[in-house]
């Protein structure tokens, strides 16, 4: 609740410049959450993310500018383009799991920028590719389309990020999220069950990549520019810890791992803690690993439910003890 008013009062107290950044926030927190469903509810850690973000970027831009294509219908085409190339990726990593899945997953991760410059009528090459159309507000809103262009975009952002949780939420509350739970804890005793383990896998990776390819996808209705050099090893590294710190193994962790990269830098600035904000986010990680395993998220809920917090001392206790 509290980062719902957060987000609609964004507007009220910051400029466009500002809006626009925090609004490139919002929309990496679907990347987050495709973390946490493939690593924190099906048991897949998945090292290269950013790929898929990657992909839902030139999607789209591809969509709107070579075919035309209302932005509308480009982002759910980008959102199936993307968990289909989800789909193909995470077929050869099927029969491996644990840290062999990772490195494949790092492997696809550290050759994505590399091949898509060999695409360069999709991804622009070398200097990356300038998208000409504008997603500006309709008549019927009564909006300025340039004045109140960036305030449009935001709302749209916010609003399409909302219904990915909540269609998020329902996929994990579900059938399908169950045994995709099932397979993470035990996938001998879930095949046991009955589950069919290739196609739960598969299944999970590519909404977890189509996840990420809208979060692409909404980038370029933020920027009108997309390039390779946005999409990095080092943006699947920032997802993945992003998911940690926040709480990879519930959906409100994604959120938590955002607004995490917005107070850390924050607090570094008005506090002057170290000079790199990288370093604080790492120093953060590192602390919060020994402090709460299960992140941000699990600290917030035991503040809710009054549970006792003893710090670092105490999750040792527990740990060599079994209580």
């Amino acid at each position: 609740m509290l980062v719902m008013l957060a987000l609609i009062a964004l507007p009220l107290v910051t400029d466009p410049i500002q809006l626009r950044r925090y609004a490139s926030l919002v929309v990496l927190s679907l990347g987050v959450l495709g973390v946490v469903v493939a690593t924190g509810h099906a048991g897949l850690i998945s090292l290269g993310h950013g790929i898929f973000v990657g992909i839902g970027a030139f999607s789209m831009a591809t969509f709107v500018d070579n075919y035309r294509l209302p932005f509308l219908i480009a982002l759910p085409m980008s959102f199936l383009v993307t968990a289909a190339v989800g789909w193909l990726l995470g077929l050869p990593a099927l029969r491996i799991k644990g840290i062999y899945l990772a490195l494949v997953t790092l492997g696809f991760g550290i050759m994505f920028p590399a091949l898509a410059k060999q695409f360069p009528s999709y991804t622009g090459g070398v200097s990356g590719r300038a998208v000409d159309a504008e997603f500006n507000p309709p008549a019927w809103t009564g909006l300025d389309p340039d004045g109140d262009a960036v305030l449009w975009r935001y709302g749209f952002c916010v609003l399409v990020c909302g219904l990915m949780f909540w269609m998020t939420a329902n996929v994990l509350n579900g059938r399908m999220g169950r045994a995709m739970q099932a397979v993470r804890d035990d996938e001998t005793s879930a095949a046991s069950f009955g589950i069919d383990l290739p196609r739960v896998k598969a299944g999970a990776f590519s909404l977890s990549a189509g996840l990420a390819g809208v979060g692409g996808a909404l980038q370029v209705v933020l920027f009108p520019f997309v390039s390779h050099e946005q999409f990095s090893i080092f943006l699947s590294f920032r997802l993945y810890a992003a998911a940690l710190l926040g709480g990879v193994a519930t959906i409100a962790g994604a959120v938590y791992g955002v607004v995490a990269l917005v107070l850390i830098p924050a607090i570094n600035d008005a506090f002057q803690l170290l000079e790199n904000d990288v370093i604080v986010f790492g120093v953060g990680l590192i602390l919060l690993t020994f402090v709460s395993p299960d992140g941000l998220a699990g600290l917030v809920h035991r503040a809710a439910s009054g549970n006792k917090f003893d710090g670092v001392w105490g999750n040792v206790r527990r740990r060599y003890s079994g209580s």
